[in-house]
Parts: structure tokens; sequence; C-alpha cells
């Protein structure tokens, strides 16, 4: 039993004419994509934890200082995810941590404190997420005037996005003279949810 074509070849699954007279196969399901494009839906996602990008690179962790957003690489395009991804933020200092240092220092110092945000599909595709210092540390520095939001963006379509880590800055001390100590949000893991 099933679809026969001229022939008596068997045809399975859903066909379209292409309007010569031949027919093609289509199968899976297609959403719209707002430009007059049919984009498939795909059947097989990525598994809820697949780990998307590792934030152990001391070469990612520099570029936090820089003052514009930077480009990172992902392990895999986002154009598979189901739902969306799970970003866990993690919390360092650079320059010294806030009160007494005995010198000021040129290295991160890496916090306890983490946080995780859920971002779905639909914040994901070239949508500018902003982060303030409360959403991510949830405090600010003790000179509040100066602390800066951050930003991070994806394309779903490839596998680079950009970020910049929102920035505390705090008030310190050395022997020799106060030192603002910077507070970043390197972003330790990202996966799929």
């Amino acid at each position: 039993m099933g679809i026969y074509v001229q022939g008596g070849k068997k045809v399975g699954g859903m066909y379209m004419a292409d309007g010569n007279g031949n027919y093609k196969k289509i199968g899976g399901m297609y959403y719209a994509d707002g430009k007059g494009n049919a984009k498939k839906i795909y059947s097989s996602f990525l598994p809820a934890g697949t780990v998307l990008y590792d934030g152990s690179s001391q070469a990612d962790w520099n570029k936090l200082t820089l003052v514009v957003p930077q480009q990172y690489r992902l392990a895999k395009p986002l154009e598979k995810l189901k739902n969306g991804i799970k970003v866990t933020y993690g919390d360092a200092y650079y320059g010294g941590v806030p009160g007494y240092n005995a010198n000021y220092t040129e290295d991160f110092v890496k916090q306890d404190h983490t946080i995780e945000k859920l971002y779905p599909i639909s914040q994901l595709n070239n949508n500018i997420i902003v982060l303030t210092s409360t959403d991510i540390f949830e405090r600010i520095g003790n000179t509040a005037s100066q602390n800066e939001d951050g930003n991070i963006s994806f394309n779903l379509n490839s596998n680079v996005f950009s970020y910049k880590s929102p920035i505390n800055l705090w008030a310190a001390w050395t022997i020799t003279d106060r030192i603002q100590p910077h507070e970043y949000a390197p972003i330790l893991k990202i996966e799929a949810y």
C-alpha cells in the first residue's frame, strides 16, 4: 500500500510539483523567515546540555579588558537549537580587589559568584542584549557613576558571537596609592537547553 507514480515506482512522503511536469520530494517541517523563504525546522535538535562554548581560554579572558565588544567562537552554530541557550557568567576582579591590596596586579582574581541566564531563540538572532551590573553581578561597584553596561549578541546561522562584559569599578588602595580594580563577567559556559 502506498502512493505510486508512472512506472509503478512507490513514493513516500509529500511531493510538490515544480511547474515543469516534474515532482520534488519535500520532507520535514518548515517556517517562513519573513523574507519570502522557507527555513527547515530541524527534526534533530542539539540535545539539552550540549556545551557550545567553554570559557576556560586565557586569551578569551584577556578580551574582557577591551572597550568594544569582541568576537568569540562557539563549538557549533545555533541553528539547531530547540529552545535556546543557557549562559553561565563568572565574576573576576582585575587590578586588585575592593579594599586594601599590597600591590596593583595585572591579573584576574576569580570569585566564587556565578549566575546563569536563559536566552530563548526569539532573543538570539541579531538582537543586542544589554547586560547591567545588577543583572550579572547582582550589585554595583562603589564608584557607581563609572560602572558600564555590557552586551551580548548572537546570529543563529553563525558560530561566532559578540560580547562585552559589564564592568563594575571599585575604589581600593595599595601601599602607595589609590587604585580602581575592575570587575568583569567572563563567560564560563554556554550550553543548549
